[in-house]
């Protein structure tokens, strides 16, 4: 018996995708690749306190090697990173924003999103963009719910959760907040 076709993934290796942003300028949504590490150090540094904060639930100054290899070297199914472009001054890649997800080892149906963007294009629609965006390649995956844990007080992250997601499901515990998501 011949094998089945392998579907054509959307967000595949060629996954290219040029969005507006709201102020006019143009972005460029791609897979994160093992060369971006450059891209991830400079956003780290990009970042005011209080972002890093709420992206590592606590204080973190920088990236080690080690942390920039695991954030780039990705498998694109279980570990899954879509980051976000625009050309600088001299032509060159900025990076602005990534959104991630890793499946849970142990229910391969559930995975941990995260969703970070430089404080300088905050409020211009790129989080919610990557985190549709996101959903859709966990959706391609086999990925039936998004689970993880976020500040309590990060109210830019649940506001944009329940403008995707009305129906997400919170658990406060003090400072963090859990919630699920079916997609």
């Amino acid at each position: 018996m011949p094998d089945a076709p392998t579907p054509q993934l959307r967000f595949g290796a060629d996954y290219r995708e040029r969005v507006r942003l709201a102020d006019g300028r143009e972005a460029l949504l791609r897979l994160v690749i093992p060369a971006d590490k450059l891209l991830l150090k400079r956003g780290m540094d990009a970042f005011s306190a209080e972002s890093r904060f709420h992206r590592f639930l606590g204080t973190k100054p920088a990236l080690s090697d080690d942390e920039l290899r695991y954030l780039t070297e990705v498998d694109g199914v279980d570990h899954f990173a879509i980051g976000a472009t625009l050309a600088g001054p001299a032509g060159a890649e900025e990076g602005i924003g990534v959104a991630r997800f890793v499946r849970f080892y142990d229910d391969p149906e559930v995975a941990e999103p995260t969703v970070a963007v430089l404080d300088a294009y905050q409020r211009l629609g790129l989080g919610s963009l990557l985190f549709a965006r996101l959903a859709d390649a966990a959706r391609e995956r086999g990925v039936r719910r998004f689970s993880g844990r976020m500040l309590t007080h990060n109210d830019a992250m649940r506001r944009l959760l329940r403008r995707l997601a009305p129906d997400i499901l919170w658990t406060a515990h003090g400072y963090v907040s859990e919630f699920d998501w079916e997609l």
